[in-house]
């Protein structure tokens, strides 16, 4: 079993138990299935079950079949394969047929549902299909409060290029504060379940949250960095987004997505979104390169891969990990990655993305791999790589993860310059200013610490929202 399971996969899945209860709810769906002198509940049995099992692929943003479950009236009307539900009869009604059987069709390319799930839907089904759903209840409802009883892991942290600002995603908000000083920060909230990442833009005008609602959406929004006014917002796709970085331009971002996607969505509302299918599994972390003309994309299918802005088309799999591939990064001349495998590797531009000979014909032609000649292996890490960070220059790489320090390299000559060890907690982000003299890390403690580099001296430390522990409120 796996000594630690990837970041965003857990915090994801315990928010969405936090936020919508959709996992409790499930779980007490099975624990209290309906008697034959209980009515099941559409709200509170059956819904839980299709928004944890069956809305990531079957909701209005993405209804696949063209069958959306975000309500009754959405199954009545059905998809391309016609109603869902007839109710009352559990002989007529698709979506027992779908999930039903010694080989279910539904969830696509998931478990079968337990008998208890099924026999929850079907009992519904056989009462009617009833609706005792209001408007709003089956929409999940983000709550930010004043303060919080333990301060929230800091998902992501980005310093300014002028490093005199840091930005902050906690959970559901995110906070702005000065590096230096210690006036009030500024908390400003948004509606997803999670941030993911938050970054300022190459010139520190904007700034961008990234992340979603499991199940739902993903969400993606604009701010003016100066006073945290929302400049536009979109939802994208039916899950969380998770990282990725600004152009150099900074006229669009590029996010990962749980499709295996690649999203590069403008700053401008009506500029067209683009998506790049690129990965198999999970999206974790998108870099572009200086150029502004490649995407280098990591993720849970434990692919490194280089692809062309421009056309959209995969330019070449760099490389292979054994384990999930967490972050990603590049300049001019190499592209970077690492992962939960603890090993970082550079890889050589020019010689990886050049033409690849075969040998021998017909069936029995293989292609000869450069892989060899384009790795740049790097100094392995002490424990699971989690995030990655260049200065904005590209002349500096920082490196940290589940082994409270971070290390910093220069990306010309890949080189060790500096270490910041003894962090409080694991680190789940770093960011470095335009330079590389500044660097602010966040981690699973909900600290924020910012250093000089390469010296390592810490400049501040901050919990950046209130935190009042119970013992506190009862004292009141």
């Amino acid at each position: 079993m796996r000594k630690l399971i990837t970041f965003f996969v857990v915090v994801a899945a315990t928010l969405a138990v936090q936020s919508s209860g959709s996992a409790d709810e499930a779980a007490k769906a099975d624990l209290n299935r309906p008697t034959s002198a209980t009515t099941v509940s559409f709200k509170r049995d059956v819904w839980p079950i299709f928004r944890r099992h069956c809305r990531g692929c079957h909701s209005r943003t993405d209804p696949k079949g063209g069958l959306s479950m975000d309500s009754v009236a959405d199954l009545l009307k059905g998809g391309d394969s016609g109603p869902s539900l007839s109710p009352g009869k559990t002989d007529s009604s698709l979506l027992l047929d779908m999930i039903t059987s010694d080989s279910p069709e539904m969830p696509k390319q998931q478990p079968a549902l337990s008998a208890a799930r099924v026999e929850i839907i079907r009992q519904w089904i056989l009462d009617g299909a009833k609706d005792d759903s209001d408007p709003g209840d089956l929409t999940p409802k983000v709550v930010i409060p004043e303060s919080y009883r333990f301060a929230p892991a800091i998902t992501s942290v980005s310093i300014s290029p002028d490093g005199t600002r840091v930005a902050a995603a906690c959970r559901s908000e995110f906070v702005l504060f000065p590096t230096e000083g210690d006036s009030r920060p500024q908390r400003i909230p948004t509606e997803c379940d999670l941030l993911t990442h938050v970054e300022f833009s190459p010139d520190g005008t904007k700034l961008v949250t990234v992340g979603g609602s499991p199940s739902s959406f993903g969400e993606i929004r604009f701010y003016e960095a100066a006073s945290g006014v929302l400049i536009n917002s979109r939802r994208i796709g039916h899950d969380t987004l998770f990282r990725g970085s600004f152009s150099p331009d900074g006229k669009s971002v590029a996010v990962g997505g749980t499709d295996g996607s690649a999203h590069v969505v403008p700053l401008d509302i009506n500029a067209p979104v683009r998506s790049f299918p690129l990965h198999s599994d999970w999206v974790f972390d998108v870099d572009w390169t200086p150029d502004g003309k490649m995407l280098v994309t990591g993720g849970r299918d434990k692919a490194t891969l280089v692809s062309s802005v421009e056309t959209g088309k995969l330019l070449r799999s760099v490389d292979m990990s054994t384990e999930f591939v967490q972050a990603v990064s590049s300049n001019e001349t190499f592209a970077f990655s690492s992962g939960l495998a603890r090993t970082l590797t550079g890889y050589e531009f020019k010689i990886a993305l050049s033409g690849i000979e075969v040998t021998g014909a017909g069936n029995g032609a293989r292609p000869i791999t450069n892989r060899a000649q384009y790795v740049k292996g790097m100094e392995a890490q002490p424990g699971p790589v989690l995030t990655m960070a260049t200065s904005l220059d590209r002349k500096l790489l920082a490196v940290g993860g589940a082994y409270r320090e971070i290390r910093v390299y220069k990306t010309d000559d890949r080189a060790r310059v500096a270490l910041i060890p003894n962090l409080p907690a694991t680190v789940y982000s770093v960011s470095l200013n335009r330079d590389g003299t500044r660097l602010a890390a966040g981690g699973r403690n909900g600290e924020v610490q910012i250093y000089e580099v390469p010296s390592g001296k810490l400049i501040r430390s901050v919990i950046p929202v209130p935190v009042v522990a119970p013992e506190d409120v009862a004292a009141k």
